[in-house]
């Protein structure tokens, strides 16, 4: 394994490239747990946990672990240079174990290149390249033997972990004796927040949490309970479908988007905009669940009667999608973060929506006007114009 120094140790500039972790985005594992101060020495004993929250196993080959000030300076990093998998849903802990096997509650050891993680606050992160994956930055005091924990009834994510209130200092056992964490497993709840005097975490380097930020929980429908929001991140979210120009109902009432999820996301707070002042912000009490592998309709207008025949609808905007021959553009975003845009030049066609070839479904390759085709005329919905709204596209023809 590699040390790898930074501006803070010896003025060394960071010169390594990780080609190995080429791909990752932010929030593909997020920091969920992290014990600077155990009780006793602390040499040997600190670890950090890690949560991944997608569908599919990842490989933390090639990625950087690091530490640091509170104020970023003086950072220490450890490159990954051999495979360490996490399984979807599945927890890994890191730990500085300096010699011998590590204990059980350790899935790999860093070594000593991080040094000792600061006990009166500090960051902890994990990036590639220039792709912070997951910052955290914390505050002290660190109670000695008492990990620091990101609220167990919150799903894990690298957004929401920015918030101080969300974190806590691990509860006690029901023996009352030994560590308190939870490592290599879900955290238990939180019985009240860290914060003030008290201590807590801090938002990721230049990121202002009360800056535009939809409300953090919502009205689950399928669960009928309160949980926390699941803000998709760049990449989460593929524009699919356009019909900008029906021909059963008048464009007032018969618009729509189609929008497909790659990870379980809520929409809620998300803008979709035009080329134009157009802007829908999406609300509401409820989540705006969409599930990973599933389509979700945004429309002009959420009743079935009066658009067209559309399936359930999970939002609606008001502005209008132009038919004209000129550059045309919608976009995706949240908290002014781009989540995915598409562009066209074409004029629409009456009653028949441009559909992305469902072998091009990303948020990258659905970037090209090309990828994108005109909805083959035996597929009809509702009253009977041509698309797929809410359903998988047809391949378009070579």
């Amino acid at each position: 394994m590699a040390l790898v120094l930074a501006s803070g140790a010896c003025d060394l500039p960071f010169t390594d490239s990780e080609p190995a972790c080429e791909g990752w985005k932010p929030g593909d594992v997020v920091i969920t747990e992290l014990l600077p101060d155990p009780e006793g020495a602390d040499t040997g004993q600190e670890w950090v946990e890690l949560h991944n929250p997608g569908r599919s196993a990842v490989d933390l080959r090639g990625l950087l672990l690091y530490a640091a000030r509170p104020d970023g300076s003086q950072e220490r990093a450890y490159l990954f240079e051999a495979s360490v998998p996490v399984a979807a849903g599945d927890y890994v802990v890191l730990g500085d174990v300096r010699s011998g096997a590590p204990p059980a509650h350790v899935d790999h050891a860093y070594g000593d290149t991080l040094g000792s993680l600061g006990n009166s606050g500090g960051l902890v992160g994990l990036r590639c390249g220039d792709v912070v994956v997951d910052e955290v930055h914390y505050s002290g005091p660190i109670r000695s033997g008492v990990a620091r924990i990101y609220d167990g009834r919150l799903v894990p994510d690298a957004a929401d972990n920015d918030d101080a209130s969300r974190w806590c200092d691990a509860p006690a056992s029901a023996s009352g004796t030994g560590t308190r964490a939870s490592p290599g497993e879900a955290n238990p709840a939180c019985a009240s927040p860290l914060g003030g005097s008290d201590g807590g975490v801090s938002a990721d380097a230049g990121v202002n949490p009360d800056a535009g930020v939809p409300a953090s929980t919502c009205l689950s429908p399928r669960m009928g309970t309160s949980r926390s929001l699941s803000r998709p991140r760049p990449g989460d979210l593929v524009l699919t479908e356009v019909m900008a120009d029906p021909k059963a109902v008048a464009d007032t009432s018969g618009e729509w988007v189609e929008v497909y999820a790659l990870r379980d996301v809520d929409l809620n707070g998300v803008i979709l905009a035009n080329e134009g002042s157009g802007r829908a912000v999406l609300g509401d009490s409820r989540c705006l669940e969409l599930r990973a592998g599933s389509y979700g309709v945004l429309a002009r207008n959420g009743d079935s009667t009066v658009n067209g025949g559309l399936p359930p609808v999970l939002g609606t905007f008001s502005f209008g999608l132009s038919n004209s021959p000129e550059a045309h553009a919608l976009r995706l975003s949240l908290n002014e973060v781009l989540l995915d845009e598409v562009s066209w030049m074409s004029a629409a066609t009456p009653g028949v929506s441009r559909q992305l070839d469902p072998a091009l479904r990303d948020s990258a390759r659905n970037d090209a006007p090309e990828s994108f085709c005109l909805t083959p005329k035996d597929v009809r919905y509702g009253l009977g114009d041509w698309g797929t709204p809410g359903a998988e596209n047809r391949p378009c023809a070579p």
